[in-house]
């Protein structure tokens, strides 16, 4: 009997040792097998110290752009997507000639994911964050992804905006790719922990499509905060999950997660939160954003979303009686 008895201890510690072993080869490789070498190794080998120093200026930033409930707007940019003639002069240009939208501007912090973008942001926008901030997210490789609906900064994004939750910082996070025609914040219920708009569409053949506007806003309470870093453990444990790729998608395919929670959903019409997927042709007289979805490739989203936003320009100097329909996207297929 007590053979088997330290025969059946030995066992449970080898499969404890065993196991333990499997989580600290993946947690080593998840933070660090990745790491591309260059201009990003320099920022991953700072000394705490900077580190420190970094998430001082992180909180000095949020201070300046807080509105006065601590809510931030919140957009990520990397080197494609902030540059002479990319996405992000279309998106600021929206503010400014959005109705209600230009004062909006102040409370945008833009975060770069690499040096080129950072310093592009810091010749357009007052509010920007160094990629050095969030360099143990940033710093791995990038992988081609060429479906239309994948989001490529979707997993680094959801930690970034669990360290913001966690400092105390309602987060309205915005895609660049989403033109501000109006002011969005009355759409936002303050009082529930996420405002967000998805539209589920079929594709033909017994399949769902989920398309989200681009927008959504984050409580900073301890449900938000719990819910994300479950979000974040579900990536560890599942490093491949289609549930990454948009908030809609994850919030529909973790509903039970969310029930376990209490996560109060506010789901928003698409009427409001717009996109390419589904264009309306009163679109530009009802929606508050347009997001450029159903669309992959980004000179196609900057040609498309310039000309919808010529058209919103044209349309506020004309009369309100004058009826102008929205330009269907030409480079952009639904």
């Amino acid at each position: 009997m007590m053979r088997a008895l330290g025969l059946r201890k030995s066992l449970y510690l080898l499969l404890t040792a065993f196991f333990i072993f499997l989580l600290c080869f993946f947690l080593r490789y998840h933070n660090s097998g990745l790491v591309e070498w260059g201009d990003k190794r320099e920022i991953m080998l700072k000394p705490p110290s900077i580190h420190t120093s970094q998430k001082h200026q992180l909180l000095q930033v949020l201070r300046r752009a807080a509105m006065s409930d601590r809510s931030v707007i919140l957009t990520m940019v990397d080197e494609s997507r902030a540059k002479p003639g990319s996405v992000l002069d279309v998106f600021l240009q929206s503010f400014k000639s959005g109705q209600g939208t230009q004062r909006l501007l102040n409370h945008l912090v833009i975060i770069a994911m690499d040096l080129q973008s950072f310093k592009y942001c810091k010749s357009m926008h007052s509010h920007c964050i160094h990629p050095s901030t969030f360099a143990h997210y940033f710093a791995t490789k990038r992988h081609s992804i060429t479906s239309p609906y994948h989001n490529v900064f979707s997993w680094r994004r959801n930690n970034v905006l669990l360290e913001v939750l966690q400092l105390g910082y309602s987060i309205i996070f915005t895609d660049v790719d989403v033109l501000w025609l109006r002011s969005p914040l009355s759409n936002i219920d303050p009082g529930k922990e996420l405002t967000i708009s998805c539209n589920i569409s079929s594709d033909g053949h017994g399949g769902l499509y989920v398309e989200d506007g681009g927008i959504f806003f984050l409580k900073a309470n301890a449900l938000a905060v719990e819910f994300f870093k479950s979000l974040k453990l579900n990536k560890l444990m599942y490093p491949i999950s289609i549930a990454e790729e948009s908030l809609c998608t994850t919030i529909i395919q973790s509903r039970e997660i969310v029930r376990a929670y209490g996560l109060r959903v506010i789901d928003v019409d698409t009427t409001y939160f717009g996109g390419f997927c589904h264009l309306s042709e009163d679109m530009l007289r009802k929606a508050y954003t347009i997001h450029a979805n159903c669309c992959g490739d980004l000179s196609s989203k900057v040609h498309d979303l310039r000309n919808v936003l010529d058209d919103w320009i044209h349309l506020r100097e004309r009369s309100s009686r004058n009826k102008m329909a929205l330009r269907w996207p030409q480079k952009c297929k639904r």
